[in-house]
Parts: C-alpha cells; structure tokens; sequence
C-alpha cells in the first residue's frame, strides 16, 4: 500500500479505536449504578464495543491489541450483574490506551503493522490532546461552507461593482450640483447595501469556520467519570457523578486546557469536598455523594460548572492556615519552591488560590500539596478565561469557569492613552465613567477613587506604560474585574466595541508586562492588547512596565 494511504488508514483507525475505548469506559462507569434491566443492555452494548474493536485490529495486524480485546470480552461475560467488578476491565482499558499511543506515535509513514505493534510506550503524549488532532466533519457542513463562499462570491462582485458606479459618477464632466450630488449619493448608497450584504455573509462564514474548529465536550466529561472513580476507590468514599450538556461545543486548542483544569476541580470536589460515608450520615446526608459538571454556551463564552454536595469551603481554616503558615516565617507576596504565596488579610477566594497553601496534611497521589487551584487559576488566565466560586458551609461548594468560545477571536473594547490606541478584553470590563468627575485620594502614595463605597486602586495607563508623567485629570475610568477584584484604569477616549483577530506578538519584542498579544486593525495599524490580569497588580507609579 501507498505509505500515504497507510497512514491515513492508520490515523482514522486510531481515532475509531479511541472513541469505542471511551464508550466502553463510560458504558462500565455506569454499571454499579443503572437498574438491572440498564445493566443487561450497557453489557451487550460494551460486548459490541469491543467485538469491532477486536476485528478492527485484526484486519490492521495488531494481534496484541486484538487479544487484548478478545480478553476484554471474555472479563465481561464473566461479570456478575448483581454486583459487577469493573475496576478488571478499566485497567484493561488503560492498556488498551497505551497500546494506541503507542502505535500512534511509532509508526512514521511507511512503518509495517507489525513494527508499529511492537513499539515501545512513548513518554508525553495526552489521550485527549491526540484526539483532538483530528475531527470528524459531516458532509452538511462542507456543503453551508460551499455556499456561504458562493454568496460571498456573489455579493463581492455586488460591491465591486457598486464601487466602479461610484468612481464614475466622481469622473463624470462637470455637472449641476445638486444633479451631481443625486448621482453620487445614489451610487454610494448602492455601495453601503453591498457592503452590509458581504458583512452579514461573511459574520455567517466566520460561525461557520469557528464551528469547524470546535468539538464537544462530552468526551472530556465522559473521561472525568473515571476520574471520580478511581478517586472515590483510593478516599473510601461513595460518590455519584452527573454530567449535563456535553453538547456544548468549546475550541479544539483548549481542549487539553480545559481536561487538566477539570481534572483538578473534579479531584478536589472528591477529595476535599465530599465527606467521606459516616460523616454524611452523621450530618443527615445520604451515605453517596454527588459531584456535577454542567456546561453551556453564556454571552459568547463558554460557562462549565463544576459542583459538590460536600462540606462546602472552611473560609476560617483557611485564614487559620494562612496565619500560621505567616507566623512562621513564610513571606507573603511569593515564597519560592515549596512555601505558601499567602497574607491571612486576603479575601477568601484569594486565599483559596494561594501558592502551596492547604488544610490537607500530607500530600496523596491526587492531591494535598496546596499546587492545585493555584494551578486551576493559572491554567484558566493563561487563556483569558476567569473562575468563580460559589460555597455554603455544609452544603457544597460550585467552581464555575467562564472560557472563550475560541482563542482566536476576542470581542474587546477599543481605548486610547496619550495617543495609543489599545483593546482591552470585554469580558474583564464591568463599567466605565467620565474621569472628571470622579474625586480622587492617595493611599500609600498610590491613587485611588470612590467607587460603590469603597476605594478602589486607580491605574492611569499612560504613567504604567511611560507615555505620560503624571495622573490625566480628564477622559475615562474603566473598571475591570479580575477573580473577584476590582481596578480603575484610566485612559484618554473609548473608541468602541470590536471582534479583534489575536495575534501574537514577534519573540523580538518579548512579552511586555500588561499585553497579552496585538491585533491589526481595519486601516491596517497594529495595536496591542492588554492584559486585565497583569493590568490588575501592576504598579500605579510612572513607567511601571519599564521597570517591571
């Protein structure tokens, strides 16, 4: 065979394979709760599963995979309905995984079947962000992008037309004015109309397009389930996991992100919030716990929620353990490898994200080391996304991410500063108001300006990037909003709202502290975009981000 054409036959045979291991693990998960009747039909579900997957890799000469299937069949004929024991056939599940990875990753174009069984295991490559290389793309939606790009061709020819009637009427001899100006306002007119039509088709093809690189998030939701599995098994604990609108699409390239930080929430509803049996019934709770992931699409953002029925946050002890561990010499404000970036004076929420800092002692194989939300909250900013938390002391606890619909694209509000023009994120923006009117006070030399009463730090963007010496005393006063916390930024003029295309910034110019990446506007300028997280903590005094 053609090695191109092998490879290809290789690559959907993988992803075929990935998806039956994934519905046969999801099938198992649901065995020890479903009714008896349940149980029957997702055993003869999982028994199909595994016979194609078996034949499959048969007819691709894999024998090992192939016996591993058969033998997979064989653990599920013998499991008893009554009270199966399904941990037999997760473990063979994962070795089914690490037999693909394998093959996947060894067997360049032109490798034998053989020779890419053989291989040994590669050491990095993540289950979810393989599957993500590829997507499956039905055929009707090739056939709306082919019309879009149709109409687009129609409505282009619309306007360039439209726009040679207008420079004729420009050309034309000199005419009666008001004859001239009825001449060139018409032309012009039929300019607007085209371009409104090559508008709306082209925000329809840019849907499209963004569709194409999306995929849902139930495969991830389905993996989470073992997840709460193996957690629960390792904790003693009984816990019942939900998941509720998997359809919601999210962009392939944060994906993986998206898998690493609900793989920390989800281990720590299990592992912190759920209260293991005896203490559930001493509390008049069901002996099972239950842990929730649910997602929808909110504002253009994608909204999931992850929740618990445990204890809820112990607020106190967390400031208890952020006192002492400030008693004891720890410095606040970052400690290095293996202390705690902690001041007991926090807000709660900020001190649940601290650096190394936990109420659990000892550290086990899913967590306790104090690096999980930290990394959670990381994770989530690096892709300008944002996390809330919803707790009630002994009821549960709600960890809600709010990501972008796709990293390529960011809707953001256009400001400018001493003759800049910058986009700030729309999403970290809560309100804005004329700066003159605002009554301004120092606080540690720093400015700040009432707000909601209370003060709030002001950040004048012009003294932060160098371009202005001293605090502007008129233009405008953004507020933005970074995990719970609020600042001005004040700058000159809003010019108004904008889908920007992200781009990144040259390795020559570095990363600047307070932008995150440019974008290049309609006439052609390129323009930085700022980044609220950064903006939040940077300092208030003349070229702070010089000096950063």
């Amino acid at each position: 065979m053609d090695p191109s054409g092998f490879q290809e036959l290789l690559d959907e045979f993988i992803l075929e394979a990935r998806e039956r291991a994934g519905e046969v693990e999801g099938l198992m998960l649901r065995l020890a709760t479903g009714e008896a009747a349940a149980r029957q039909a997702a055993v003869a579900q999982v028994k199909r599963e595994l016979h194609t997957l078996k034949g499959n890799a048969g007819m691709m000469g894999f024998a090992d995979l192939q016996a591993l299937a058969h033998r997979l069949e064989d653990e599920v004929e013998g499991l008893d309905l009554g009270d199966p024991e399904i941990d037999p056939v997760l473990a063979g599940i994962d070795e089914l995984r690490r037999q693909l990875e394998a093959i996947g990753t060894a067997a360049p174009a032109g490798e034998t079947a053989a020779d890419a069984a053989g291989a040994e295991e590669p050491a990095a490559a993540g289950i979810l962000a393989a599957a993500a290389s590829s997507v499956r793309l039905p055929f009707a939606k090739i056939d709306q992008l082919v019309e879009i790009q149709a109409e687009t061709l129609i409505f282009r020819n619309r306007l360039s037309d439209a726009v040679r009637r207008s420079l004729d009427e420009v050309r034309k001899p000199a005419a009666e004015p008001e004859a001239f100006r009825r001449g060139l306002t018409a032309a012009l007119e039929a300019v607007e109309e085209a371009r409104e039509a090559l508008e709306k088709t082209l925000n329809l093809l840019q849907e499209q397009v963004t569709e194409l690189g999306m995929v849902p998030l139930q495969s991830l939701f389905n993996s989470l389930g073992r997840v709460v599995h193996d957690e629960s098994r390792r904790e003693g604990k009984e816990v019942d996991f939900k998941i509720h609108g998997g359809e919601t699409p999210i962009d392939k390239t944060l994906l993986e992100a998206a898998s690493e930080v609900l793989g920390h929430l989800v281990r720590n509803a299990v592992i912190h919030g759920i209260e293991p049996p005896g203490e559930r019934r001493r509390r008049g709770k069901p002996a099972r716990g239950k842990v929730r992931v649910a997602a929808a699409l909110e504002g253009g953002e994608v909204r999931i929620e992850v929740a618990d029925d445990g204890g809820g946050i112990d607020y106190e002890a967390l400031r208890a353990k952020a006192g002492d561990l400030k008693a004891g010499g720890v410095r606040s404000g970052g400690a290095g490898r293996g202390g705690a970036d902690v001041d007991s004076g926090d807000s709660p929420q900020a001190l649940l994200f601290a650096e190394g800092l936990s109420t659990r002692e000892g550290a086990g194989l899913g967590a306790g080391r104090g690096v999980g939300l930290s990394a959670v909250k990381r994770s989530v900013e690096a892709h300008s996304g944002r996390i809330e938390i919803i707790s009630e002391r002994g009821t549960g606890a709600s960890f809600v991410l709010r990501l972008p619909l796709t990293t390529s694209i960011l809707r953001s509000l256009l400001v400018t500063a001493d003759g800049e023009e910058y986009a700030l994120p729309l999403a970290a923006v809560t309100e804005s108001q004329r700066l003159e009117v605002l009554e301004r006070h120092q606080v540690n030399h720093a400015p700040v300006v009432p707000w909601r009463g209370r003060l709030l730090p002001l950040l004048d963007l012009g003294l932060a990037f160098g371009t202005a010496e001293r605090v502007r005393e008129a233009g405008y006063f953004v507020i933005i909003e970074v995990n719970g916390r609020h600042r001005g930024i004040a700058i000159d003029d809003i010019v108004g709202i904008r889908d920007i295309v992200v781009k990144g910034l040259d390795k020559i110019v570095g990363q600047p502290a307070g932008i995150s990446g440019s974008t290049i506007l309609g006439d052609g300028r390129v323009i930085m975009i700022l980044d609220p997280h950064q903006l939040a903590t940077l300092s208030p005094f003349v070229g702070a981000v010089a000096s950063a």
